[in-house]
């Protein structure tokens, strides 16, 4: 189900049209959301205070630049296309896009760079490791303090704005991923960064199935090193078989945020299925804790293919939320609200 580009605005921006007593409410709602005093959302050309992305949807977890191994070769190494993409996604109403790569899986902050100044799209890069089978030889040698101190580095030389996607390859972490989450969660402590994740949720495809409670155990480990629940995304929560939306209610009784960031992958759950999920944890009062995504991987997506691109999140999924009865200030709420809250922070001076 596609949308067009006055519907997704209805949908994903704010302050372009007026829609009447539910707009100006909404609007009204927004401007009285409370970021401490010096909250910024970091990005690779400059620091925004949040109110800067009011006016589209921030997607919290995509591709723009990435290999996750050394011989694949991907429509993302074209940085050409990628501008292009990236381009179309802010025609069709985007504010902002979290990069989820890092040096393990071959990002490009060269990429990155070009292609936010080409596209004009504010792009937020990541730092982190990925999962043990993408991790350098010295992650097994180092500390959590001399990992710890590596990111933060990087942090501050490259201008990331958040940790992410650090997860886990199975169903229970190697030491090296438990060295590497602790390291994060020093890391996040020392500079403010929020911290999304990566878990192996692949729907029924699991042999042996995945536990349910490995998200669960994610944010166990980061709130004992210290880590507030409210700067953490656990991630991939759509890709459980979970009806009644179990987990991801768990997480957001704990104080964090879920998120759906495979959405419109329909390989590994379907998004009719998303759209359960997604409604029973709406329903249990918590749409202020889902945060939305793509993980943009498959080249059928590109705009230049005929697909949704980048944009799919907001074109694709939240009307399939809108049909379901989801209305429409929630979905405002989800694609626009959510994020910043998430992505913002007050420096910590190092």
């Amino acid at each position: 189900m596609y949308i067009n580009r006055r519907q997704l605005l209805t949908l994903a921006s704010l302050g372009t049209v007026a829609y009447g007593n539910v707009r100006a409410q909404t609007l009204s709602a927004r401007d009285r959301l409370f970021f401490p005093p010096g909250s910024i959302i970091r990005t690779l050309r400059e620091d925004l205070p949040p109110s800067n992305l009011l006016g589209g949807a921030t997607l919290f977890h995509e591709h723009l630049s990435a290999r996750f191994s050394p011989t694949s070769t991907r429509f993302r190494d074209d940085v050409n296309i990628m501008i292009e993409e990236t381009r179309a996604a802010a025609r069709s109403g985007i504010a902002c896009i979290v990069d989820a790569g890092h040096p393990d899986i071959m990002r490009s902050l060269g990429a990155l760079t070009r292609i936010t100044r080409e596209s004009g799209m504010p792009i937020v890069a990541s730092g982190g490791f990925y999962v043990q089978r993408t991790y350098p030889p010295h992650i097994a040698a180092r500390s959590v303090e001399e990992i710890a101190n590596d990111l933060v580095h990087e942090a501050m030389a490259q201008r990331l704005g958040a940790f992410g996607e650090i997860g886990q390859e199975a169903g229970h972490m190697t030491p090296d991923e438990q060295k590497v989450f602790k390291a994060i969660a020093q890391a996040h402590l020392r500079t403010g960064l929020p911290i999304y994740t990566h878990n192996p949720y692949i729907g029924r495809r699991a042999a042996p199935p995945v536990p349910l409670d490995v998200a669960l155990r994610q944010l166990d480990l980061f709130e004992t090193a210290g880590v507030d629940p409210q700067h953490l995304a656990l991630g991939h929560v759509c890709c459980l078989d979970d009806p009644k939306a179990t987990v991801a209610i768990a997480l957001a009784s704990r104080g964090a945020f879920v998120g759906f960031d495979r959405v419109t992958l329909n390989g590994i759950i379907p998004d009719e299925a998303r759209v359960v999920m997604a409604m029973e944890l709406i329903d249990a009062g918590h749409a202020d804790h889902l945060l939305l995504s793509s993980d943009f991987a498959v080249e059928d997506a590109l705009t230049m293919n005929g697909g949704p691109g980048l944009a799919q999140t907001a074109t694709v999924f939240a009307p399939m939320l809108l049909a379901a009865g989801v209305p429409e200030d929630t979905i405002q709420q989800i694609l626009v609200d959510n994020p910043r809250r998430f992505l913002a922070f007050v420096p910590i001076s190092n």
